[in-house]
């Protein structure tokens, strides 16, 4: 078992954490949530041993070690991706460099028997000492791990200079799971993996032997990933066994019951006290009086638990209508130097359509974004912008490109528009930068605090198109929810590029998946493309090469007979019948879930699985109905 004991810490007389305490077991999944800055960080960087607490340690067996994301990228850029990530195991690479040696020297056709036979005995001494130390192979474990965080076979002797910051930072993750520390310590891990890289570090994470902790505002990572909740808030945590949704749950039950239990006792207090009064007034009744009162004080009190309930009030100031087509791409390519990103594409964008981008990294979807705003030259084709198109961007890098020497309010006057000049002040207040903290230097806000000033800029600025590359990555699950809120409910037209799925879900009607330098298009949220992704990589990855080719020939729209027409539309009328009442079952659920007393019923947890059956069921069919539907010739 691991400890932590009775942290205490404060900052400039303001408390962080006060006698913090919980234990975690070997090989525990644990989520560490709260909202932005609560401390979540800074308690990673107590356990890891980088800040000191006022009071209290970190109790670790002898031996045990502790493995923390590095925030700096690889200095030496000439080394290859495959070997900069089995630099993490030094000894490991001693080893294989002396062997490499030894190699180079037997091979030598002059070499006498004496020197061969002391350098055979070094080679299988170094041989045995490498098999004791490694129950694996490092190489091959290395390119797995660089496979699931999405680099190809072929990208692995590619020099590390040829990476961008993101890529980097993949390596750097591949570093710290191959070295397998006994307390995995993860800050954010998903901000620079696209959605595919996401789902396979879920599955390894799960299957990972030792403990892992992580900080996430990505929901669905969160749901998939730990089997425990420990929450900051009040310079205290709050602990649960279970997932990050059962959590929310138990979490909202447990508030109910307190304010419950904090009325009733306050009730009871205010009957008592009145009683006390009444009987302080009668010179008979005072001993009583007293004898009340001091059974009054000795009452436990119910401490009400306060919530951080400031949030952030988002809507994006709409500039009036524009034509019907707001972006027209016509054969589009784009390349930078060699390598080929974007392949003739064409991509038509109307007016009022929420539009998602989603995809692997690497594959066009921000060079895409940025040539819509011609912030990237493109190679070729068009890309024309409607009239009357009033963009409001937000960029990948977005705070990180703030003025550090201005402040908050000096940041927001200077992209206003002249309309919300006079009103600075009360956009920040919306964005909880209020009084002083408006004259505060950008350079010392958090992560979170510069998401927010950028997009306060954005609500400063009236816009009829709004672009979002990547808006989640520095934002609280609620503060996100929020934002989510404020871009459904915008009237204009939005383009959105995300690897946040809880984010995406519901969000757009069509997703655009940039795959092989092509753009491929679906009519539905990010749900609907995993779920048919999940079976295409399936089937394809299952397939030989000619198995593939007389699938493909197989599934295209053959001729049918009258009869054979009739008896698959039958089917897809059946299959849109079985949608029907699914979906008519399904509303029923979620309109008896509205309802706060739900959770309450001894019988919501079978109400909840019933609800997700038939959202498997409803998927099954949806996929059913479509298989039957590319059957049918068109009329």
């Amino acid at each position: 078992m691991y400890y932590v004991r009775d942290i205490n810490l404060s900052f400039g007389g303001r408390v962080i954490f006060k006698d913090v305490s919980f234990m975690i077991n070997p090989n525990e999944k644990i989520g560490l949530i709260g909202r932005n800055g609560t401390g979540k960080t800074t308690l990673f960087k107590i356990i890891s041993g980088e800040i000191e607490p006022d009071k209290g340690s970190i109790d670790l067996p002898k031996g045990k070690t502790i493995g923390v994301l590095s925030q700096f990228l690889p200095e030496n850029k000439e080394v290859t991706i495959l070997d900069e990530t089995l630099s993490v195991l030094k000894e490991y690479q001693q080893i294989e460099a002396r062997l490499k040696v030894l190699e180079e020297k037997l091979q030598d056709s002059d070499i006498d028997e004496d020197l061969m036979t002391k350098l055979v005995d070094e080679m299988s001494e170094l041989m045995d000492r490498k098999n004791m130390m490694f129950d694996f192979n490092p190489e091959a474990e290395a390119e797995v791990l660089l496979k699931g965080l999405g680099f190809k076979q072929e990208q692995l002797r590619h020099k590390i200079g040829t990476l961008s910051g993101g890529w980097q930072m993949r390596i750097e993750l591949a570093k710290l799971l191959l070295s397998s520390p006994d307390i995995l310590l993860l800050d954010e891990p998903t901000n620079h993996l696209d959605i595919e890289s996401i789902i396979w570090f879920e599955n390894y994470i799960k299957e990972y032997k030792k403990a892992v902790i992580l900080i996430s505002h990505d929901e669905e990572f969160m749901q998939n990933s730990v089997d425990r909740i420990i929450e900051i808030g009040n310079n205290t945590v709050y602990d649960y066994k279970g997932t990050y949704q059962k959590y929310l749950v138990h979490k909202e039950q447990m508030l109910e019951i307190n304010r419950s239990s904090y009325n009733n006792q306050q009730k009871q207090i205010k009957e008592r006290e009145m009683l006390i009064d009444r009987f302080r007034a009668k010179a008979t009744k005072a001993k009583m009086a007293q004898s009340m009162i001091k059974q009054l004080d000795k009452v436990e009190r119910v401490e009400l638990i306060h919530e951080d309930i400031k949030d952030m009030v988002v809507k994006f100031p709409y500039s009036g209508r524009s034509v019907k087509s707001v972006v027209e791409i016509n054969n589009l390519s784009k390349s930078y130097g060699e390598k080929e990103v974007l392949r003739e594409v064409d991509l038509n964008i109307l007016k009022d359509e929420k539009v998602a981008f989603v995809g692997q990294n690497g594959m066009g979807k921000s060079t895409l974004l940025k040539a819509i705003l011609a912030k990237v030259p493109i190679n070729s084709g068009q890309v024309k912008i409607g009239d009357n198109v009033v963009v409001g961007y937000y960029a990948q890098d977005q705070s990180d490109t703030l003025d550090g020497s201005l402040t908050i309010l000096e940041t927001l006057e200077r992209v206003a528009h002249p309309d919300y000049y006079t009103a600075a002040r009360k956009i920040l207040g919306s964005f909880l930068f209020s009084g002083e903290e408006v004259e505060k230097k950008v350079s010392v806000l958090s992560g979170g605090e510069k998401a927010r000033v950028a997009l306060a800029c954005m609500v400063a600025q009236p816009s009829n198109f709004l672009v979002f590359d990547e808006p989640t990555n520095h934002l609280d699950v609620i503060s996100k929810n929020i934002l989510k809120h404020a871009i459904t409910n915008f009237e204009g037209t939005v383009l959105i590029v995300s690897h946040d799925r809880a984010f995406l879900e519901g969000m757009s009607a069509r997703t655009i998946e940039f795959r092989d330098y092509k753009l491929l298009e679906h009519l539905g949220d990010i749900n609907y493309v995993l779920a048919k992704r999940k079976s295409d990589d399936l089937r394809e990855f299952t397939l030989a090469p000619e198995e593939k080719k007389a699938k493909k020939k197989k599934n295209t729209k053959e001729i049918l007979s009258y009869e054979e027409r009739k008896k698959l539309k039958r089917k897809i009328n059946y299959a849109e019948r079985d949608i029907s009442k699914i979906e008519e079952k399904m509303a029923e659920y979620k309109k008896e879930m509205e309802d706060p007393k739900f959770f309450m019923q001894a019988d919501s947890d079978d109400k909840m699985k019933a609800f997700g059956k038939l959202e498997k069921e409803l998927e099954s069919k949806m996929e059913e109905w479509e298989l039957l539907s590319n059957q049918m010739p068109e009329e």
